[in-house]
């Protein structure tokens, strides 16, 4: 079809063949094939020239549109192995609103405009049970992830900070130290909604010398802030949580080493889609970026 494609335009075989790098003996035995495969003429010859038949004119079109339709298919497939087209369906927790999620949806989009991508919101065993199902081929969740079906990497990693109520005694400090807040009531996630999180905060607790008394529990970053915002208690939570408006809490970083909160990117074992892939690198560098800058407000307060 190309070979036709070049000696329509340049009603030329000569000019044709030296387009096309080609000899010109086989491409005229090549258009001859074609012509005894249609069935029909497509070129008048004669010693001075070469012209289209009337079917030639119809064949030419068709061919025309055949042609770019196979490029178009090329450049679709090398950017579906690339990862820049289909769909994806992404589980998240609550939490991840306030970091890694929205600048990798953004870095996602502007890679891959063409992929139709769909978010979650869910809690952390609700991702996971998504991912087995097939509903969603990536989770943001809190770890561990012990479901054998699921891959996952930790993607972020930041510090415990302490949140609030406004005009709250300990808010006058710049840092805080933990023991101090041992009189407080707090605000904990339910333990199994994210069981890493909640074995963090206790350990910390009583490594600061006491037993957390427990006020009230969340399912959600967004929950415990809210109840802290409401004068339940104070709360430990992620650093990034901070970053949630809000004109009745105020977060304050401890002092001393601090202590680190993670959160893991999952998907399916049996998933090896470029689509998937590309959306975890993303995942990851961001996390990685939004990992050290953590690290650095922890230490700089």
């Amino acid at each position: 079809m190309r070979y036709f494609v070049a000696v329509a335009e340049e009603l030329h075989f000569g000019r044709a063949a030296e387009r096309l790098h080609l000899a010109q003996q086989p491409l005229s035995a090549a258009i001859k094939r074609l012509e005894e495969g249609v069935g029909v003429r497509l070129f008048h010859r004669t010693s001075r020239q070469v012209a289209l038949t009337e079917a030639g004119r119809v064949y030419l079109s068709e061919v025309r549109l055949i042609l770019q339709r196979t490029t178009d298919a090329a450049e679709l497939a090398r950017r579906a192995a690339r990862g820049e087209v289909g769909q994806l369906s992404v589980g998240y927790a609550a939490g991840t609103l306030h970091n890694v999620l929205p600048p990798t949806v953004r870095r996602f989009r502007e890679h891959a405009p063409g992929v139709s991508l769909t978010l979650h919101e869910l809690s952390s065993p609700e991702v996971a049970a998504a991912l087995v199902r097939g509903d969603v081929q990536v989770g943001l969740l809190c770890p561990p992830v012990s479901e054998p079906a699921i891959r996952s990497d930790i993607v972020l990693r930041e510090p415990l900070i302490l949140a609030l109520p406004r005009g709250h005694r300990l808010a006058r400090k710049e840092r805080v130290a933990l023991s101090e807040a041992s009189d407080e009531s707090f605000i904990l996630y339910q333990r199994a909604i994210k069981p890493g999180v909640y074995d963090a905060i206790t350990g910390l607790c009583q490594a600061a010398g006491f037993v957390p008394r427990i006020a009230q529990e969340g399912a959600t970053e967004g929950a415990v802030v809210g109840l802290v915002a409401a004068g339940m208690g104070v709360a430990l939570v992620s650093s990034s949580q901070r970053k949630a408006p809000s004109e009745d809490i105020e977060y304050r970083f401890l002092t001393g080493a601090p202590v680190e909160v993670e959160l893991a990117a999952a998907w399916a074992r049996t998933d090896h889609s470029p689509l998937t892939a590309a959306f975890l690198e993303h995942v990851r560098e961001v996390g990685t970026e939004l990992t050290a800058l953590e690290r650095n407000l922890a230490k700089t307060g």
